[in-house]
């Protein structure tokens, strides 16, 4: 039995015409996002996805398309913050402003990577273990 282009096989569709016009468009999505980020456009992290679980791979994505991993921390964080002018209570780890933040086991300034390895979440002051909400997802830590 022969597989036609687009069919598919084994449960995974097989390679169609169209295959090279998305990789292509993705591409260009990449090349797009880093010269917004080199005009000075103001980039804002996030997804319509799981919180916390997509937009690992959102900024992975713009790590890949050439903006420096530290770069890509600070508009996830205290970026965010500025556009939606929060940034005197989030964004940043200062006396006064609210407890939200991550504690990742790794680099991610070397290895954007990392960020998937979040071992403590802090929000709004409360502790939750990161193993213990993979669960609650239905997601293997």
């Amino acid at each position: 039995m022969q597989v036609q282009r687009g069919a598919k096989a084994g449960g995974l569709a097989a390679p169609g015409p169209k295959d090279q016009l998305y990789k292509d468009s993705f591409a260009a999505l990449l090349r797009m996002t880093k010269r917004l980020y080199d005009a000075g456009i103001p980039l804002v992290a996030g997804t319509d996805s799981v919180e916390g679980l997509m937009l690992h791979r959102e900024l992975e994505l713009w790590v890949k398309a050439g903006i420096p991993a530290g770069k890509v921390l600070q508009v996830a964080t205290i970026g965010a913050a500025r556009v939606a002018k929060a940034d005197s209570d989030l964004g940043s780890i200062e006396p006064g402003k609210k407890a939200d933040l991550v504690l990742i086991s790794g680099d991610p300034m070397a290895n954007i990577g990392d960020i998937r390895h979040c071992r403590i979440v802090i929000k709004d002051g409360v502790q939750y273990d990161s193993a213990a909400l993979y669960i609650t997802l239905g997601i293997a830590p």
